[in-house]
């Protein structure tokens, strides 16, 4: 394989590699060990929250520590904001941003919104929790002033260049850890533990055993059920390709691993990349596979990125217990691959001439800094003078300082002397000073607008995408356009996920709009309902309620192609609108169908008021209120809100979204849908569903919500809408829920709790 060729849209064969910080100890071995930049998060909002990450000023000693080896750190600030949260953002960043921070990585669009308002020279990239799949979602990031993608480790190379096609800049993962679903749609850990993903707390149960059945029939054998814990990602031997397709940064995870771990892993890479754009034949030793290993073991490796979803990704037999580790190798490899710390290459000047002061210069060479220091006036020699080597010998010594001489020059007459003390201060006093202004000039001043000042996002000049009607402005709180009065009863929106259940709905009155999950229907069960539907000449004894299209959770590769040419089928069979789960999805349909409504589901999030304001921008009709905030959060998000909110109220919520299957991980792929039950460690059984027309899976929580009882609580949000979620009910369930809600909720009486089992969710309780 050869090096990566340039391509059309002005990709070169260059990458950085990114390397883990999960410590100031880590961030040293990784500049160590040639990585070209870290990424670190700190005190707060970092989706790492149990790494050993540093305080402010550790995070600023960081920042000193890379900039002066000409490296990079970019902080992580990829958790989800609270409103309130949002207000203390701008102190949190500033001292980062005064010491040059180079980059931040967001998940949410109101964090996003008010970092380019508040630091507008900043870049900020996408995480790969925002979940960008395609060009509609990076064109429309784009405009907001996002300069890279962190890719979803699901995507393929062809996926890869199509993104990289719109000309933003990608960061791909080629090593460590992949989580079983798509990074910023799980809610698992949450929902059973508390401990949210959203916020960096994340218990990974994926990594725990569980039974998987099917009515009745139990389909794991012992010691071969840990079916959601995904092999470690290595992609030594795609690296060409990545380059290829566009990767301008290659990122290793693992901000919870030790510096061993971070240091091997990085000198890994660092020695393959640089093989690789170096040009010829490119190799892996099988040496090096095995160090990777022995650094550690999740029970074996997969390359995701060059073949995307395949059989073997899932580690599923019991985890070993502690192997030992082969130390002797390690310590060979790990002094065959570490190289001498790279320094600052300098060039300077000694003047040394009797009755005039010492004078040194030093200056680097990338960047051109320059410092000049005086020292005591040289003395006449009485014995030995000082000769030019003897001087050259002392400049020289340059030590533990990050420089080294690439160039010195020495000036004199040979009849001086000075004792050698003083010239040790002097050079030693130059180094500092040099070392300080190295890093002063990576600081910037406080940015000119103040955290009051108005949001004022411009689009970029090459961005012609204009997905977005045009810049994004914020007042403060923006005045409710629905302009719902609270204790208002709330419309009935119930979304159907089968042509049984839409026949169920049909025979209740009061429902105001039908969502219908394509996914769990064939497209010859969907055609067959969509043109019911439009001949209906009544519902129940009224007009038919409006008829939305609820999206796939994500769409990839070819799943967009095959609803592209549905859409004017939806729009001519009675659909209003859609219901979008991603920024991707909404950017697609604003351009493709302008007129239709989009409802923003609780995975598209919207914690904050700026982001709401970013969804309406876009042209985002009504939002669907997280399944994270707690009643007097939920309470403060709607306050003011520029969009209707819709609360679910009842369903059995989705708590993971994934590429992977777990059918087809046990038995192989069928093709055919259909419900697993799966079974942990405290007897909880959690409902998957895999999705083949859109080949993806669903796990669904073990209990449904119920909040149709807590009138005291959502009627004061001033909701548009209490949403009914049937997903996996029996039809008995189903009618229980219907009979109870619209025979209470529209004559303002109390709603029964039909149910022995449901959960609050957070409504009471909320996440860290």
């Amino acid at each position: 394989m050869g090096v990566a060729k340039e391509r059309k849209t002005g990709h070169t064969p260059w990458a950085e590699l990114l390397a883990p910080a999960g410590s100031f100890e880590s961030m040293e071995a990784a500049v160590r060990s040639g990585a070209d930049a870290v990424y670190m998060g700190g005190p707060r909002f970092g989706a790492r929250a149990y790494a050993d990450n540093p305080q402010t000023d550790g995070v600023v000693r960081a920042l000193d520590y890379v900039h002066m080896r000409g490296k990079k750190l970019y902080l992580t600030v990829n958790t989800l904001f609270k409103q309130q949260e949002l207000t203390e953002l701008y102190d949190y960043l500033l001292p980062f941003y005064e010491a040059g921070l180079d980059a931040v990585l967001v998940q949410d669009l109101g964090a996003l919104l008010q970092i380019r308002r508040d630091f507008p020279e900043l870049p900020v990239h996408a995480s790969t929790q925002m979940t960008v799949m395609d060009a509609d979602g990076a064109l429309a990031l784009a405009e907001l002033g996002v300069s890279r993608i962190v890719t979803a480790r699901e995507l393929t190379l062809a996926q890869m260049r199509a993104l990289a096609d719109t000309g933003i800049e990608l960061e791909v993962f080629v090593h460590g850890s992949i989580c079983y679903c798509y990074s910023g749609q799980c809610l698992l850990s949450s929902l059973i533990g508390g401990r949210s993903g959203n916020r960096g707390r994340c218990a990974q149960p994926c990594r725990l055993p569980y039974d998987v059945s099917e009515e009745g029939r139990t389909l794991t054998k012992p010691g071969q059920n840990y079916v959601l814990n995904l092999k470690d990602m290595d992609t030594l031997s795609c690296l060409p390709q990545l380059l290829e397709a566009g990767a301008v940064s290659l990122k290793i995870e693992g901000r919870m691993k030790s510096p061993r771990y971070t240091g091997g892993v990085t000198a890994v890479y660092r020695k393959y990349l640089d093989l690789c754009m170096a040009g010829g034949e490119y190799r892996v030793e099988e040496a090096d596979r095995r160090f990777l290993r022995e650094l550690f073991d999740r029970g074996g490796y997969t390359e995701y990125a060059s073949r995307g979803l395949r059989d073997g990704m899932v580690a599923v037999a019991s985890k070993p217990e502690m192997r030992p580790v082969d130390e002797a190798f390690l310590r060979e490899k790990e002094k065959e691959l570490t190289t001498a710390a790279s320094k600052e290459k300098i060039k300077g000047k000694v003047r040394f001439f009797i009755n005039k002061p010492v004078i040194i210069t030093m200056e680097t060479t990338r960047g051109h800094i320059s410092v000049t220091q005086s020292g005591p006036v040289v003395q006449a020699a009485k014995n030995r003078p000082f000769l030019e080597s003897d001087l050259r010998e002392r400049f020289l010594r340059l030590g533990d300082t990050p420089f080294e001489w690439e160039h010195l020059e020495i000036e004199t007459a040979g009849e001086g002397f000075l004792p050698v003390g003083q010239l040790n201060e002097l050079r030693r006093r130059a180094a500092a000073e040099l070392e300080t202004a190295v890093i002063r000039s990576c600081h910037r001043e406080k940015p000119l607008r103040s955290p009051c000042a108005d949001v004022d996002v411009i689009r970029r000049p090459h961005d012609s995408a204009g997905v977005l009607a045009g810049a994004v402005r914020q007042k403060g709180p923006v005045p409710n356009t629905d302009a719902r009065e609270t204790n208002a009863i709330p419309k009935i929106h119930v979304l159907v996920s089968s042509c049984r259940q839409m026949e169920i709905l049909s025979e209740y009155p009061g429902i105001a709009r039908v969502y219908l999950e394509i996914s769990a229907l064939s497209q010859a069960e969907e055609e067959a309902l969509l043109r019911r539907f439009r001949l209906a000449r009544s519902w129940a004894g009224g007009s038919p309620p409006a008829l939305y299209v609820a999206l796939p959770p994500v769409l990839r590769g070819g799943m967009k192609e095959k609803l592209e040419a549905r859409l004017d089928f939806y729009e001519q069979n009675g659909a209003e609108g859609y219901l979008v789960h991603t920024w991707d999805q909404a950017a697609w349909l604003r351009r493709r169908m302008p007129a239709a409504g989009l409802q923003a589901d609780a995975s598209l999030y919207t914690w904050n008021h700026p982001a709401v304001q970013t969804l309406a921008q876009l042209g985002v009709t009504g939002a669907t209120l997280p399944f994270e905030l707690n009643s007097r959060e939920l309470e403060e998000r709607t306050r003011g809100s520029v969009l209707p909110s819709e609360l679910t109220a009842y369903g059995y919520l989705p708590v993971m979204v994934s590429a992977q299957c777990v059918r087809r991980t046990l038995a192989g792929c069928g093709k055919e849908s259909g419900i697993l039950y799966l079974k942990d460690r405290k007897h909880k059984r959690f409902a998957v569903r895999n999705h083949c027309r859109f080949c993806y899976n669903t796990v669904y929580n073990s209990e449904p919500l119920f909040l149709l009882d807590m009138q005291a609580q959502w009627r004061a949000f001033g909701l548009e809408a209490l949403r009914l979620q049937f997903t996996i009910e029996k039809e008995e369930q189903m009618r229980a829920i219907l009979d109870s809600c619209l025979a209470d909720l529209p004559a303002g009486r109390p709603v029964s709790n039909p149910l022995a089992h449901f959960t609050r969710g957070h409504f009471r309780r909320g996440v860290e």
